[in-house]
């Protein structure tokens, strides 16, 4: 195997005794860092330039990414904590780049520059508030990198809090934005059906007392024209249905989510109220 590519295996960064054995010479990783192939966070490690700016961040002060940053190098709901996390071992030195410190010992993981994912979930679970953890776990699940028997498994040791956040995390949201949202309605004792498929319609993201259909749209929803037009055509098809329904945004939910649940509930109560043999559904 070629020391570059051994490089990649690890995740983009290695440790020169990682690569001096797989064949590389003092001489080709200075070449390599000459011509911009490489860089060299520290002494003794070396990076593909290519690294975020927060995994080189961990990796100059000799830590691994850790809780909502570990979760978004996974491709997980990260919150609204910008702040980077890293997880440090006892002995580490200076981390100063560093904004939330956790200074514990890791479980073994070929990656320098982040956590293992089991780790990753166990820290977010014990640094992050609890919204945001179910948030990151229910992505995890609705993402297909961890299945439910998987997820208690990880948290099987956990103290007891622990557990307890872990078994309130569901699949079917593909945002945390949605998890949320889903917390805050069930929290209010609201059924909620996640990703239902409406004929002529397609996957919605959310049901509300089996009566009013509810959808989510991301941060990036007004970049993309052509999800702009499906998203009318969807809201048009539900309505040509008879189908009660309601779209927020994302920023909507993370920055009023009571007055979102106000609305929702608002026109579930007068959906019921103009249906009086419908019993009212709830969790």
């Amino acid at each position: 195997m070629h020391w570059m590519t051994l490089l990649d295996e690890l995740g983009g960064a290695a440790t020169t005794r990682q690569l001096r054995a797989a064949g590389a010479t003092e001489r080709a990783l200075g070449l390599a860092v000459a011509g911009g192939r490489l860089i060299r966070p520290r002494r003794g490690v070396y990076g593909r330039p290519e690294l975020s700016s927060q995994a080189l961040s961990a990796l100059r002060i000799g830590g691994r990414l850790s809780c909502v940053s570990a979760a978004r190098s996974y491709g997980l709901w990260g919150g609204t904590d910008g702040r980077l996390h890293v997880r440090l071992p006892t002995h580490a030195g200076r981390a100063g780049e560093a904004d939330v410190r956790h200074w514990e010992p890791s479980d073994p993981h070929p990656e320098l520059w982040r956590v293992s994912f089991e780790d990753c979930l166990r820290s977010v679970v014990s640094c992050a508030d609890e919204e945001t953890a179910i948030a990151v776990l229910d992505t995890a699940l609705s993402s297909g990198r961890v299945m439910p028997s998987r997820l208690s498994r990880i948290f099987a040791a956990e103290p007891s809090r622990a557990r307890a956040i872990a078994a309130r995390a569901r699949p079917g949201s593909d945002s945390g934005v949605e998890s949320i949202l889903r917390q805050r309605l069930q929290a209010r004792g609201h059924l909620v059906e996640q990703q239902i498929a409406v004929p002529g319609v397609g996957r919605v993201d959310l049901r509300v007392g089996g009566l009013l259909h509810v959808e989510v749209d991301g941060y990036a929803y007004h970049s993309d024209p052509a999800a702009f037009e499906r998203d009318r055509l969807r809201d048009t098809a539900l309505e040509l249905q008879g189908r009660r329904r309601l779209r927020f945004t994302a920023r909507q939910v993370l920055e009023n989510a009571d007055a979102v649940v106000a609305t929702i509930e608002n026109i579930v109560t007068a959906t019921e109220e103009s249906s009086p043999g419908l019993p009212p559904k709830r969790s």
